[in-house]
């Protein structure tokens, strides 16, 4: 837990929301469901983008074999969750075709500069009826309709100061792939079928006042009507390799 997590002030937001949502599973959660639903004592897996750690680290540990890729040194130095890992670039893997029975990625797609390349290469990597399960940023919400107005530079100072976010969180997004209809439209053009599409929100960015707090929570209401439910912040996908 962080010092901003356990301010009094962030408390009290988390209590409102508790009253509202009871027994809510977050989008890391719902991101573990999807990957425990299809993970195995004999995958192959490949975490795409895997950081220092995975949300989903919990269940990735059942996979007979773990490899991770990232493009920060650093965090591959850091992460202890691999079986083997690689500095490479998610639109030119270093695997052969057909090496993975799952792939996995987490806050990693609304990065991509590339993602017909990106989003090819998995797939060539991907054995057939293979899955990929994708935790990323919903570009329809108002936080990213927002953070694209706002220059990196003041974007990373506020995620480190007033988020207490750290600084390698804090990466350059172009959000290319970041909708239902994006992410449909290339899943179609390199080799795969969405199998299931989910949107959670997080009213928590709004967390450092209580009234800006209480409006995001109105947000979260408005949007849990199906027809709106496609402006909540996060996206938990599962795509199968056809």
């Amino acid at each position: 837990m962080s010092a901003y997590t356990e301010s009094p002030r962030y408390r009290r937001c988390q209590a409102i929301f508790d009253r509202t949502y009871p027994n809510f599973r977050d989008a890391g959660q719902r991101y573990a469901d999807r990957i425990a639903a299809t993970i195995t004592e004999e995958t192959h897996l490949l975490d795409v983008g895997c950081g220092r750690t995975s949300l989903a680290v919990d269940v990735m540990q059942q996979a007979k074999r773990r490899t991770g890729i990232d493009l920060s040194f650093d965090d591959l130095r850091h992460n202890t969750s691999m079986h083997a890992v690689a500095m490479a670039d998610a639109a030119r893997l270093p695997f052969p075709d057909a090496h993975f029975d799952l792939l996995v990625s987490q806050w990693v797609v609304e990065h991509f500069v590339e993602p017909k390349a990106a989003f090819g290469e998995m797939a060539r990597v991907l054995r057939p009826d293979g899955r990929l399960v994708l935790l990323t940023t919903n570009a329809n919400n108002y936080i990213p309709l927002v953070s694209r107005l706002v220059p990196d530079g003041l974007q990373r100072f506020m995620i480190e100061k007033l988020l207490r976010r750290p600084a390698h969180e804090s990466f350059p997004t172009t959000y290319r792939a970041n909708t239902r209809r994006a992410i449909q439209g290339i899943a179609s053009q390199t080799g795969f079928e969405v199998e299931s599409l989910e949107f959670i929100g997080n009213p928590f960015y709004m967390a450092f006042n209580v009234l800006a707090f209480r409006v995001a929570m109105l947000y979260e209401r408005l949007t849990d009507w199906r027809p709106l439910n496609g402006l909540k912040l996060y996206i938990v996908a599962t795509l199968r390799r056809v």
